[in-house]
């Protein structure tokens, strides 16, 4: 199993994966990417790379004494009936994407489907019955630290994610 170099190199193949799953190519409804801030935005950044100029609604999360859960800062009638790609670094135990989940069904999302880097196989057997697609580069038998599939796990802040999709807005309207 290969190692990725960082996350917006994990996002370029993930892009891939993407590009050849038939399941993926049927979605259809408004689509809308949610990274998960802050490292799932420099996959996202990888995956638009490849993929041209998307569609983002990003999501942030805060761990508290109940677990996980979506920061009421988010805007959920960005999801109301849209078809919804969550992408994040990865996940060793799926707490996160199983909570991102939950909570985008409460909130109307039509469909909600997985894009990581890696996703052990342990963790897909509990998140196939939230997400209708899960989509990963590397699914290993059992989980790890994420940073151990990276090179460089360029782990960011909540402010540089918001900083680096501050600047993809302004580069688009340059353009």
């Amino acid at each position: 199993m290969s190692r990725f170099a960082n996350l917006f190199d994990a996002g370029i193949e993930l892009a891939a994966v993407l590009d050849s799953d038939a399941d993926f190519a049927k979605l259809s409804g408004e689509v809308v990417f949610a990274p998960i801030l802050p490292n799932g935005v420099p996959v996202l950044l990888g995956i638009e790379s490849a993929h041209g100029r998307l569609n983002i609604a990003p999501i942030e999360v805060m761990r508290d004494e109940s677990g996980v859960v979506v920061s009421t800062e988010v805007d959920s009638s960005q999801f109301d009936g849209r078809t919804v790609i969550v992408v994040d670094d990865g996940v060793e135990t799926g707490t996160a994407a199983l909570s991102v989940a939950r909570w985008l069904k409460s909130v109307g999302a039509a469909k909600i489907v997985l894009a990581v880097p890696v996703c052990p196989k342990t963790a897909v057997n509990q998140l196939q019955f939230v997400y209708e697609l899960i989509l990963t580069v590397q699914a290993p038998l059992g989980a790890r630290s994420l940073a151990w599939h990276f090179d460089d796990f360029d782990l960011i802040s909540v402010v540089e994610a918001q900083a680096l999709l501050a600047q993809r807005e302004l580069q688009s309207q340059q353009e």
